[in-house]
């Protein structure tokens, strides 16, 4: 008999399934992260103890209505499985797998019927088999019955076990019909946009870059691990973006005068002007033990106090090495502790850093479109020159036009510049210089619209006039203007040359 005394030591219910379940995984997509990565802890306890045995991909199959997970990890000895029932339990340590919680194994409840669990760890001949009647679960709460937890879990699910080859290893994992609100996790496409973002996968092979970060990672990152992943057989990886630049790599300290690696990044700048196109697949995104926290928005938000657009013009990863930097339980970002506050602090280096190499790409960009428009317009002033097409009313513009290109160019070659740059820029003086000493000399190479008609004094000092009124309107806009003074030749002529 329960008493009352009883009742007001029972501090867990069965209404708190629902609310860690539905509460915590409001994106269903979450759910399957959380069964990988628990696929993903077990693989990395099966290479740390039995480093000689192969790791095996972890694959995903879709049968409508349900979704397997299966993984050759290490498997659940069992005491583990008579464990695996309880919620909160784990016996996984924080600082080496990325599920330490003991909750991730109940977000299917959230999603199927059943999550029924086939699994045989390495060296045992046994193999176990735990059945959650997730359905049943959610039905007792949805009909207000809020029985002490522990009696719930045990009521509602089954535990059994069966003979089975000692060499077998794996995890089975079977989330049996998929509830309604869950449906699109059965479109392959979906979960594979979804993993490729965030699960511990490797980086592309068609990558070029691809081996060269992974090596880097594998040496910098403390039991950095990938996992091959598939998805009805098609397999999965990160993703890439081609029109990149070398990739960097920079490790963050715990501090400036001490060795000891805080988080270790890597990022590749766009080849291309400006951000990436594919916003969600840009930025720099932490990752805990290789598993995706959030997304590139969440560095810019941490780290980018100003210009955040220039987050976007790179990708990569930051891999955070301090164990006590905790991802939020949906692993969208990280609890709010004074090690978050370290990373964020220490991680600002990465921002200053490339805001830098940003600023300088875009200054050196400009400088190669100055080059490129300056080119274009001492060729243009000198045909005009050389053809005699150059009215003389704009030769004042077109000695302003290159002197101020001399003084841009003076002044950015004192900024960010490439050698071609330097180059380019130093034979466009040279030209600028002649084309001005040109003109100085010039006295009969200009189109004289007076001396053409032959212009008398009155309608001489009359087109003057109307000319100097030309420049004082038109002053912010020399392109008109030119256009303008080029018509009045044309229909002068058309006009008054007998």
């Amino acid at each position: 008999m329960t008493t009352a005394k009883d009742a007001e030591e029972r501090f867990a219910y069965g209404s708190v399934l629902e609310a860690l379940s539905r509460g915590l995984y409001p994106d269903k997509r979450h759910v399957i992260r959380e069964f990988v990565q628990n696929s993903y802890d077990s693989i990395y306890d099966l290479r740390k103890k039995h480093a000689s045995e192969l790791v095996q991909p972890i694959q995903i199959s879709i049968q409508p209505p349900s979704i397997l997970i299966a993984d050759h990890g290490l498997g659940m000895s069992q005491s583990e499985v008579r464990q695996y029932r309880y919620l909160g339990y784990s016996q996984k340590e924080r600082a080496k797998h990325g599920g330490f919680r003991g909750i991730g194994k109940y977000s299917g409840l959230a999603i199927a019927e059943k999550i029924i669990v086939d699994t045989s760890p390495l060296g045992v001949p046994e193999r176990y088999r735990i059945i959650i009647h997730a359905d049943k679960m959610m039905t007792e709460s949805a009909q207000g019955r809020n029985r002490p937890l522990e009696s719930v879990l045990e009521e509602h699910t089954e535990v059994s076990s069966a003979p089975a080859k000692a060499e077998e290893h794996y995890t089975f994992v079977e989330l049996h019909h998929l509830s309604r609100e869950a449906k699109s996790l059965l479109d392959a496409e979906v979960l594979r946009a979804y993993l490729a973002k965030t699960a511990p996968v490797p980086l592309d092979p068609a990558f070029g870059y691809a081996k060269q970060i992974e090596r880097r990672l594998r040496e910098n990152v403390p039991d950095f691990l990938a996992v091959n992943l598939s998805i009805d057989g098609e397999d999965v990886y990160k993703p890439y973006f081609a029109n990149c630049r070398d990739p960097e790599f920079d490790p963050v300290l715990y501090r400036d005068d001490e060795p000891a690696v805080l988080a270790y990044s890597w990022y590749c700048q766009n080849s291309e002007k400006g951000q990436f196109q594919l916003k969600d697949l840009a930025g720099l995104v932490f990752r805990v033990k290789n598993i995706a926290v959030g997304d590139g928005q969440l560095a810019r938000g941490m780290l980018w106090n100003s210009t955040p657009e220039r987050a976007f013009y790179f990708f990569g990863e930051i891999h955070v090495l301090d164990a006590q930097v905790t991802p939020s339980s949906d692993r969208t970002a990280f609890e709010d502790n004074a090690a978050r506050g370290r990373l964020a602090g220490r991680c600002l280096r990465i921002s200053s850093n490339l805001n830098r190499k940003a600023g300088e790409e875009s200054a050196q960009r400009r400088f190669d479109e100055v080059l490129d428009k300056g080119v274009e317009i001492v060729s243009r002033r000198e045909g005009q020159v050389q053809a005699r097409d150059l009215p003389l009313e704009l030769k004042d513009q077109a000695v302003y036009e290159v002197t101020k290109l001399q003084e841009d160019l003076q002044k950015r070659l004192k900024g960010p510049r490439t050698p071609a740059a330097v180059n380019r820029a130093k034979r466009l003086m040279g030209r600028t210089r002649r084309f001005l000493s040109a003109l100085n000399r010039e006295s009969d190479g200009f189109l004289d619209l007076r001396t053409e008609l032959k212009f008398d004094t009155k309608l001489r000092a009359l087109y003057d006039c109307v000319v100097e009124v030309l420049r004082e309107e038109f002053a912010d806009d020399p392109d008109r203007l030119e256009r303008i003074i080029r018509s009045i030749h044309q229909h002068a002529r058309e006009k008054l040359k007998t």
